[in-house]
């Protein structure tokens, strides 16, 4: 059985949902913006700089997983073009790498980091 239009249309898919999410992070991204400019504006500095920069650090830390993600769809990509590895090697480590990469949730901001008015200085 040959599994390589499976794996290239299991690719294509996570491709489509790479894009969208990146898209949808924009939009996100975009109306934080809009909301820290209101916030400062309104003369809530601290909170908004505060606001700006966990939101900032949360959405890189998504954008960082999404590059992974694709990392890995382009290095599963490459391998089944090149033929290097037999299909069903490439669909194993493509699935044990992606469990990998879910293993690791880390995340770089928590809820105890959200004290309103608290200010660190570095």
């Amino acid at each position: 059985m040959n599994v390589t239009p499976v794996i290239n249309e299991c690719i294509r898919l996570v491709d489509e949902q790479l894009a969208t999410t990146q898209r949808e992070m924009g939009d996100v991204r975009s109306i934080l913006e809009d909301a820290v400019a209101r916030l400062i504006r309104d003369r809530s500095s601290a909170t908004a700089l505060q606001f700006q920069d966990i939101s900032d650090q949360l959405l890189g830390h998504a954008s960082a997983r999404l590059e992974s993600v694709r990392a890995e769809m382009d290095r599963a990509r490459e391998s089944l073009h090149t033929q290097q590895d037999a299909p069903m090697g490439v669909a194993h480590s493509l699935h044990d790498n992606l469990l990998a990469l879910a293993k690791n949730r880390a995340k770089p901001v928590h809820a105890a980091d959200l004290v309103p008015g608290a200010i660190e200085f570095f």
